[in-house]
């Protein structure tokens, strides 16, 4: 029967039971399809696969017709489709990293993981910026995370605090509207974590503020 099996040709199937009665016939699902542009391995053999509803489903889509054909099917079956576009962001969902941070450590894990992967391709820079860009971006986080409303605790609010930090060069004392917001949340809360994290960064030179 075609339903809870990998579908091989029109005859043969392999069964998605890895403990099968017979020990001896089971084993791995893994499928490796090999062919030319347009020789059917959408049609042929992944669509087939989708229609059967069995298993949850990772597809890549880059021409967006497998979502087209399976998608509302699928819907039909029961299933959640979450479609992420990198190419039309008006037809993708959405996440939001900072939802899943509940503590100090998470921000420290979402910021290294921040760095490492916007830092490019280039040589390993001096160490020190990365030390104060984790710092900046700690402090900021958690100050987004701990203080504000639940409805700007995402990335645009981040992108928006970095954006007011405007600093002037010939003016050691000015203060932006970051920082008056970090000296009001001192007054309140002089040792939670994004104040002793903001404060660190501050005590860098005035040169890394204008980075």
């Amino acid at each position: 029967m075609f339903q809870k099996n990998v579908i091989l040709t029109g005859t043969e199937f392999l069964t998605i039971n890895t403990r099968p009665k017979i020990p001896g016939n089971a084993r791995n699902l893994n499928c490796c399809v090999i062919g030319s542009s347009g020789s059917g391995k959408t049609r042929f053999w992944l669509t087939p696969q989708l229609l059967q509803a069995y298993s949850s489903y990772v597809v890549v889509d880059p021409k967006g017709g497998t979502l087209e054909q399976c998608g509302a099917f699928l819907q039909k079956q029961g299933y959640r489709v979450k479609v992420f576009n990198s190419i039309d962001f008006s037809k993708s969902m959405h996440y939001n990293p900072l939802a899943y941070i509940r503590n100090e450590a998470d921000i420290l894990k979402f910021v290294d993981t921040l760095i490492a992967n916007t830092k490019g391709d280039g040589k390993e820079g001096d160490p020190f910026w990365t030390k104060a860009e984790t710092l900046l971006y700690c402090a900021l986080i958690a100050y987004i995370i701990f203080e504000g409303p639940v409805e700007d605790r995402n990335l645009n609010t981040l992108v928006d605090m970095i954006g007011g930090m405007e600093v002037k060069e010939n003016d050691e004392n000015f203060m932006n509207a970051v920082d008056y917001m970090f000296a009001g949340l001192e007054k309140r809360k002089p040792d939670c974590f994004a104040v002793k994290q903001y404060k660190k960064y501050k005590l860098a030179s005035g040169d890394i503020c204008s980075k």
